[in-house]
């Protein structure tokens, strides 16, 4: 990486009580590459959320949900595990307990003495200046379609592939049910994603039609990815509720 000062953009929103940061690590994302391809439609969507080029109706409107409130239809606990090892079984969820995102967080909490391992949502901040795969944090997504809203966490580009990142801290114990209960906000998220992306004229930036996402829920002890089509399999499944 360059010794330079990465140049950071930021705007905040405020949608309905919350204040939300977007930042957007500038330098970190021309490194990358921002001429060709998914990073170049991606550049040309923040340059238009830097430019405060955001609606307000999905944010505001009461008739929008949350993608924070979609949460997995009722089921029972014999339901809930089949379905889980299904998606483990099937590569439809991977799962890793050792990534580079909980190694940059473990890493985070040694040097900082936190043996809670439990840090609020401000670490992700960490990760726009100290992980050069990290572009942007707090990105407001949108669709009329769904009639969606909703902020990404964490944004990065790795292996070729962007990816949407959710940080969902808690115990242990907990994190088969706490991601499992995750998965459609975090699989809305980059649904919403993809339908930016693909809206910019990608012939002009050598792009696919379709961008490239991946889904990515995470805690100090796991990492799960998904595809973004996770979110309309679980919704043609009338396996979500919460609209």
């Amino acid at each position: 990486m360059s010794s330079r000062e990465p140049e950071i953009a930021r705007r905040e929103f405020k949608h309905g009580k919350v204040a939300y940061g977007f930042q957007w690590n500038k330098t970190h994302h021309e490194q990358l590459g921002k001429h060709e391809g998914d990073l170049a439609s991606l550049w040309a969507h923040l340059a238009t959320i830097t430019a405060g080029k955001v609606p307000t109706e999905p944010f505001s409107d009461p008739f929008y949900a949350r993608a924070s409130s979609l949460k997995l239809s009722k089921m029972n606990a014999a339901k809930r595990a089949a379905m889980r090892n299904r998606f483990f079984r099937t590569g439809t969820i991977n799962v890793l307990p050792e990534s580079d995102l909980i190694d940059k967080l473990r890493d985070y909490h040694r040097a900082t003495n936190d043996l809670s391992y439990t840090a609020d949502h401000n670490i992700v901040k960490e990760f726009l200046y100290h992980d050069p795969n990290t572009i942007a944090v707090e990105v407001p997504v949108w669709s009329d379609r769904y009639r969606l809203s909703g902020h990404i966490d964490l944004l990065r580009f790795v292996d070729e592939t962007i990816e949407v990142c959710d940080y969902k801290p808690g115990s242990l114990e907990s994190t088969g049910n706490r991601f499992l209960d995750s998965i459609p906000q975090i699989a809305a998220y980059g649904e919403m994603m993809a339908h930016h992306l693909a809206s910019t004229l990608r012939s002009a930036l050598n792009a696919p039609l379709l961008p490239r996402i991946r889904c990515c829920v995470f805690d100090t002890h796991s990492c799960w990815e998904f595809g973004a089509e996770m979110f309309v399999t679980l919704l043609e499944s009338r396996r979500i509720s919460g609209f």
